[in-house]
């Protein structure tokens, strides 16, 4: 893969995050959101199917350590919005069907406050995750395309 290609590739990943946070407020915010919107699993939103994939490829260019951070801040945005989601989608009760149409419910005023500090919380550490890619994409970009190639 070209470093054009990789720098695209990370762009692409944070887009999908940002994403991922706005659905999260919109959430929220009161906007109809489903609950399959939000991926709760590190792999499964797009930021981690990248990560845990083609980004794993950072491994050749920066310490473990450092993408390691960048994962734990994955996990801790999943960990937070988990508290989120339990607020707005409780473990239903009843059968089965019921369980696969659940819908968003109505909350109370404290668990809305609750759910805007989590809210707090994730746009903080989104910031955070956002930073790091950030560097990342500096110092890729600094590295030239013959010894991007040589350690892809």
């Amino acid at each position: 893969m070209e470093k054009l290609d990789f720098l695209k590739s990370i762009r692409a990943a944070r887009r999908s995050h940002i994403q991922w946070v706005d659905k999260a407020k919109s959430l929220v915010n009161g906007l109809p959101v489903k609950k399959e919107q939000i991926p709760l699993e590190v792999t499964e939103c797009s930021f981690g199917k990248w990560f845990y994939a083609e980004g794993q490829s950072l491994l050749s260019f920066f310490t473990e350590e450092a993408i390691e951070k960048l994962d734990n801040k994955h996990k801790e945005l999943h960990d937070i919005y988990m508290k989120i989601f339990k607020i707005y989608f409780p473990e239903p009760k009843g059968s089965f069907l019921s369980k696969i149409f659940q819908t968003k419910k109505e909350i109370t005023a404290q668990e809305e406050h609750h759910a805007l500090a989590y809210l707090g919380n994730l746009e903080e550490v989104s910031k955070e995750l956002i930073s790091y890619l950030n560097i990342i994409e500096k110092k890729l970009n600094k590295i030239d395309e013959e010894t991007f190639l040589k350690h892809i």
